[in-house]
């Protein structure tokens, strides 16, 4: 009877409510060194995408470049003559390919496609889809004041910020941008953060450890200041999600949702863009919405 209650509860692979008695008996701070070693091998794996790319712009630029540079000087200027987007377009595309794989063969060993369906059936409703969509606007405003409260305590990290994201392309909206933001990246990144890491996280210690650290790591593998600390913040939410909902699902939507409010900004009037009470407002909103539509509701693994 325990044996059939302990595969009920793992039977998906995917984020089930895991309970004391059925955590597997390993030291957390182990597991959490482990899950560090897990997103820098990630991070490894896109910059290792680079190099193809870093060998070719200094074959065609190496005859081009001065001299006089010092090697430091040579290989900053063939990164900027790099087309960033290209660039991690590739490096999220296979980033994302051996996530998948890793969390399928690893974490989902036995999940078949009639499971696959049952959980979309399962997250993918209506009022699922309204809470994550007003959730995802409440925390897009939200970033707002973080990003300001950064800027105002260390400009110099904002302007390295503004500059990075201009440099990387990212204020340019094109299909290729899009793709690369509003799909790969979140199923990469919800499938290296809340389906490889958070899996494992929670099987050695508490949700709410296992949420924190998954956030803390999801900032980290930002690897800048500015986008680290409102990643952090959007961290602990999607882990929520993926952890209340039992899936991976609805915490990619969430974030496809979030990272698509860059583009559909651009599209409303300016007076909407840059109103001061909008961006109380909305949240404060947005917020209440969400709470009435999912957040006051049970954790759907528990019944």
């Amino acid at each position: 009877m325990q044996e059939n209650e302990n595969n009920n509860i793992m039977q998906d692979g995917e984020q089930r409510y895991v309970p004391k008695q059925y955590r597997d008996n390993k030291n957390p701070a182990l597991e959490a060194l482990v899950c560090f070693l897990i997103m820098i091998a990630f991070l490894v794996i896109q910059m290792i995408v680079m190099i193809p790319f870093i060998i070719a712009k200094i074959r065609e630029q190496g005859a081009d470049l001065d001299p006089g540079l010092s090697d430091m000087e040579r290989t900053a200027e063939i990164l900027e003559s790099l087309d960033t987007t290209q660039v991690s377009f590739v490096a999220t595309l296979v980033s994302l390919i051996v996530a998948v794989i890793w969390y399928r063969k690893v974490y989902c060993r036995g999940y078949r496609l009639a499971d696959l369906k049952a959980t979309c059936r399962k997250c993918i409703k209506p009022d699922i889809l309204a809470g994550l969509f007003f959730a995802a606007v409440a925390l897009y405003y939200i970033t707002f004041f973080v990003v300001a409260i950064i800027d105002f305590v260390s400009p110099a990290s904002m302007e390295k910020y503004n500059e990075l994201m201009e440099d990387a392309g990212m204020n340019n909206v094109s299909a290729k941008v899009i793709i690369l933001t509003v799909v790969l990246a979140p199923i990469n990144e919800e499938c290296i953060m809340r389906g490889i890491i958070l899996t494992r996280l929670k099987k050695s210690m508490a949700p709410v450890l296992a949420i924190l650290i998954s956030a803390i790591y999801f900032g980290i593998f930002h690897l800048n200041v500015v986008q680290g600390i409102y990643a952090g913040v959007m961290g602990l939410f999607m882990a929520y999600v993926a952890y209340k909902y039992g899936s991976i699902i609805p915490s990619i939507i969430f974030h496809a949702m979030f990272n698509g409010f860059n583009f559909l900004l651009t599209l409303l009037p300016a007076w909407v863009q840059e109103n001061a009470v909008l961006l109380f407002v909305v949240p404060v909103v947005s917020g209440i919405a969400w709470y009435f539509l999912e957040g006051r509701k049970k954790l759907l693994e528990k019944g």
